[in-house]
C-alpha cells in the first residue's frame, strides 16, 4: 500500500445540521483589512464566478492565523511567500527547519502558495488568504515518507499552535499512529483538512487521513463545477474544491501549473484561515460547520453525496453565516440527510505529543499522478 501528495503536476444548501447551525450570535462585523492584491488572470478559482475572493478580502484575508503545510517542505525564498514563512521543522532526517523544498513536483511550496501566497511582486500568485502565516512541516524529502514521520508532523503542528493543519496526502492504509496524531489535532481545536485522493478513475480506494473521523476530507471539481473524475469519492468527503489548473508558487522561483486534490485542499485550509481570522472565539467545530452548512452543492440540491461531500466550498457565504450553535464538530456527530456518522474514536491520541508507533517499516513513495502512497511491509507492534 501507498501514502500520496495528491496532486500532478503538468506541463505547463445550506444543507441538514439544522441544529448545528441555529444562530448563537450575530456574525461580528469585518475588521477593517488592509488593501488586498489583485490576482492573475491565471488564477480562476478567486474570480467573480468562483469564489470572487475580492468580496471575501473586504472581511478576512486571514492575518494572525497559522496553517500548517504538512509536506515536502516550503521555499520560504519564494518572493510570494517571503514574509508568510515561519520557522518549522524537518522530520525526515535532514537538518532543515522545514524552509527547504526540493521536491521534483514543487509539491509543498505550490500547496502554501494556493493558501497564503501574497502577490507582492505586482505580478504574482495570491493564496486564498494571503495574510494568513505557513507553518511548514517537512516529512517528505520528495514525495517518500514513512507514517511515522507523517504522525510525528501532525503532533508538531499541533504542538505549535496551528489552527488549521493542510495533509495534501493520502495513504490506502488506516495507519494507527497517523490517526491518534489527528485526534490529538482535533482534541486541541484545530481544523484538519486533507485531500481525498486522486484514484478515482483507478480503485476509488478508502484514502486516509482524509477518512479518520473528525477530518475535513476534500475531493475536486472542475472549472465549471463539475466532479472531477480522477479525485476520490466516498462516504467520507465532506467538501469539493478547484482540482484542475491550479496556478501556484513553484520551489525553484516562478509558477507552474498543477491538478489534482492536493491543492484542493488548501483552498478548504484557507477558507478555514479565513473565517478563524474573522472568527477567533470559533472553536474548530464551528468553523468546520460553517464551511460545510454553507457550501454550494451542485444541482441545487440538499444534504451531501460521495462525490462533493456537502458541496462545493464557498468562503464568502462561511464568512457571513450565523455562528453555529453547537461548538462540537459535526463532522463526529451528523446523521440523516445522507450525512454519515464517523467510525467512534476509540483510540487513545497521543498523550504528551508522542505518537505511539504501532505499526513499522512501512514505506512512502510518489506515485505517478502525484501524492504519497504508503507501502506496508510488514507490523509489529514496538
Amino acid at each position: 500500500m501507498r501514502l500520496v501528495p495528491s496532486g500532478a503536476l503538468r506541463a505547463c444548501t445550506y444543507v441538514g445540521l439544522p441544529l448545528l447551525l441555529l444562530l448563537a450570535a450575530a456574525p461580528p462585523a469585518a475588521a477593517r483589512q488592509a488593501a488586498a492584491p489583485t490576482p492573475l488572470s491565471a488564477e480562476w478559482p478567486l474570480d467573480a464566478q468562483h469564489f470572487d475572493a475580492s468580496r471575501i478580502w473586504r472581511q478576512s484575508q486571514g492575518a494572525g492565523v497559522t496553517v500548517a503545510v504538512v509536506d515536502t517542505g516550503v521555499n520560504a525564498r519564494h518572493p510570494d511567500l517571503t514574509g508568510r514563512v515561519l520557522p518549522g521543522t524537518d522530520v525526515t532526517g535532514q537538518a532543515t527547519d522545514g524552509r527547504v523544498d526540493v521536491s521534483a513536483d514543487s509539491h509543498g511550496t505550490s500547496v502554501a502558495g494556493v493558501i497564503a501566497g501574497s502577490g507582492t511582486t505586482g505580478k504574482g500568485m495570491v493564496g486564498l488568504a494571503p495574510r494568513a502565516t505557513v507553518l511548514p512541516v517537512r516529512v517528505s524529502a520528495d514525495n517518500a515518507a514513512d507514517p511515522l514521520a507523517l504522525a510525528r508532523g501532525i503532533v508538531y503542528a499541533t504542538d505549535h499552535r496551528a489552527s488549521v493543519i493542510n495533509i495534501s496526502m493520502v495513504t490506502t492504509d488506516p495507519d494507527p499512529q497517523i490517526r491518534d496524531a489527528v485526534a490529538y489535532a482535533r482534541r486541541h481545536d484545530a481544523v484538519v483538512v486533507a485531500a481525498a485522493g486522486n484514484s478515482g478513475l483507478t480503485g476509488n480506494p478508502v484514502g486516509y487521513p482524509a477518512a479518520f473521523p473528525g477530518v475535513l476530507a476534500v475531493s475536486g471539481t472542475t472549472r465549471d463545477g463539475g466532479f472531477w473524475s480522477s479525485g476520490e469519492s466516498g462516504s467520507y468527503v465532506a467538501l469539493a474544491a478547484p482540482a484542475v489548473d491550479i496556478f501556484s508558487t513553484r520551489n525553484i522561483g516562478g509558477y507552474l501549473t498543477k491538478d489534482g486534490t492536493s491543492y484542493s485542499a488548501p483552498y478548504v485550509s484557507a477558507a478555514a484561515a479565513l473565517l478563524r481570522a474573522a472568527y477567533p472565539s470559533e472553536s474548530a467545530g464551528q468553523i468546520i460547520a460553517r464551511l460545510i452548512g454553507t457550501a454550494d452543492r451542485p444541482g441545487g440540491g440538499s444534504g451531501r453525496d460521495d462525490r462533493f461531500g456537502y458541496g462545493i466550498v464557498d468562503p464568502l457565504k462561511a464568512l457571513g453565516a450565523p455562528t453555529p450553535a453547537s461548538s462540537a464538530n459535526p463532522l463526529l456527530t451528523a446523521s440523516g440527510d445522507g450525512a454519515p456518522k464517523a467510525a467512534a474514536d476509540t483510540t487513545g491520541g497521543v498523550p504528551g505529543g508522542t505518537v505511539a508507533v504501532v505499526g513499522a517499516a512501512a514505506v512512502v513513495t510518489a506515485a505517478g499522478a502525484g501524492g504519497l502512497l504508503v507501502r506496508r511491509r510488514s507490523r509489529r507492534r514496538t
